[in-house]
């Protein structure tokens, strides 16, 4: 009884491994969606939409997007080099002698003669004439010592007199060239944008620590990727066989590109993003995760989380009043400068713009800088994939809730000011049971999304070598 009942717990951990794995593999779906916005304006729509207070991000268990958009370089950083660091390690061997005249000897430029040495081959020339024949040479002997003669007033006049070398005319570089003709042509103030500093890729600069009161603090590298403007139309990830989580697929997997283009022709529609990912979808709602999907323009730099509009940077020629309130235009004084921007272009500021705490950053630190604010997209939310049964009989279902932006005037513009706009969100959220491989539509009269989803089979894991024997 004993053997028997040990034969099937050993056959019950033989087996149990390959049942697990089977059921890791199973239930992987690829997931394409394609989202576009119609050019209609929220003022012009008969319906009155519930409107977004404040413009958050949505809180998601994934986010692919954003890791797509703003990477972390980070080890990427640390695996660059330190510039102009020694790159031989020190238990190096020294270099033979070999070596080192192949790659440090220069071979010198050739000397010309000086003056004594030709004054010596004219003379070893003259006894060289002395070898003509005895008919010639009292001739000979007259021919030498004129030679000789000359020779010895030349080499006088040399000596007393200094010959300057001519001096080398070394031709100006093809980038001094242009440098002048652009000098020439433009003044200082055109010619100052187009000088950009490039930062080297190659390698990294050394931190080095600043001295404070209380302790020693390193200076850390800037690796903060700014968000874009306007997110592209494709998003072009890897295809992995087995990857352990959900991940971005190649353009090469989407089986809608021919819809996605006819949309292009279509008066009225703009296309915003297509791609599709791959994920494991889980039984039930509340075990299936979350990702977040976004699209389009980013406002942050025009509107604030609370749909106002922030004060816009005038040029001095614009302003009417620049000339009275130079001394409040200095650039040190930053707060008397944005007052006086204020004074010159009052905007309605809504209440919960006024209770609303400072910006900050992901840190924690305040906003100092427009470029590190927060995007807010144009259409911002997330999309939820889960199995259910119905009736023994697993069916898939799709949880969506986006955010569409669009900036409208405001009604509580004042009489006789310029038009003030504001950031209105428009919320949207469905819920369907859907169909693989078939394609679904989420229809708004704002904006859309194509959705359609495809099994994928799942390869099986490469077994261990000790397996394999």
């Amino acid at each position: 009884m004993r053997r028997i009942i040990g034969s099937l717990l050993a056959l019950s951990c033989i087996t149990a491994y390959p049942v697990h794995a089977n059921e890791e593999d199973k239930w992987w779906f690829d997931i394409e969606v394609m989202l576009f916005a119609r050019d209609t304006a929220v003022s012009d729509l008969a319906e009155r939409f519930e409107r977004q207070q404040v413009l958050n991000t949505p809180n998601t268990d994934w986010d692919l997007l954003t890791e797509y958009y703003q990477p972390d370089i980070t080890m990427v950083y640390n695996s660059l080099p330190v510039c102009n660091a020694p790159t031989s390690p020190l238990w190096a061997e020294a270099p033979s002698q070999e070596e080192i005249l192949r790659d440090y000897y220069i071979e010198p430029e050739p000397v010309e003669p000086a003056l004594d040495d030709q004054a010596g081959l004219v003379e070893s020339g003259n006894e060289d004439s002395e070898l003509f024949s005895d008919e010639n040479s009292e001739v000979a002997d007259d021919e030498q010592f004129l030679l000789a003669d000359e020779t010895t007033q030349g080499i006088a006049a040399a000596e007393n007199t200094f010959v300057e070398p001519e001096p080398e005319i070394i031709p100006p570089a093809p980038g001094a060239i242009a440098a002048y003709w652009l000098s020439f042509n433009l003044n200082e103030e055109q010619l100052t944008p187009v000088s950009v500093k490039r930062r080297p890729l190659n390698c990294v600069t050394p931190t080095e620590p600043n001295l404070n009161p209380q302790s020693w603090q390193w200076q850390q590298p800037d690796l903060y990727v700014p968000p874009r403007q306007q997110t592209p139309l494709y998003v072009h990830g890897a295809d992995f066989k087995r990857a352990s989580g959900p991940h971005l697929l190649s353009t090469n997997q989407l089986s809608q590109d021919d819809i996605y283009t006819s949309i292009r022709w279509r008066k009225g529609i703009e296309r915003l993003a297509h791609f599709s990912w791959r994920q494991q979808v889980k039984f039930g709602q509340d075990k299936a995760e979350t990702l977040r999907l976004f699209a389009g323009q980013n406002f942050a730099q025009q509107f604030t989380k609370n749909g106002d509009l922030r004060p816009q940077q005038l040029p001095s020629g614009e302003d009417p009043l620049a000339e009275q309130n130079a001394e409040l235009a200095e650039p040190a004084d930053s707060f008397f400068t944005e007052l006086n921007q204020r004074l010159n272009n009052p905007q309605p500021i809504s209440f919960a713009g006024m209770t609303a705490p400072p910006e900050t950053n992901d840190d924690g630190d305040t906003q100092s800088d427009v470029k590190r604010l927060s995007p807010i997209w144009e259409l911002d939310g997330f999309i939820q994939i889960y199995l259910k049964y119905i009736n023994r009989v697993p069916y898939l279902h799709i949880n969506s809730e986006l955010f569409y932006r669009q900036p409208v005037l405001s009604a509580t513009s004042l009489p006789g000011a310029a038009p003030a706009y504001e950031l209105v969100s428009i919320p949207f959220s469905q819920q369907r049971r859907v169909i693989s491989t078939q394609l679904h539509y989420f229809d708004h009269p704002l904006f859309g999304m194509l959705v359609q989803i495809r099994r994928y089979d799942r390869p099986a894991a490469p077994q261990p070598a000790e397996e394999q024997d």
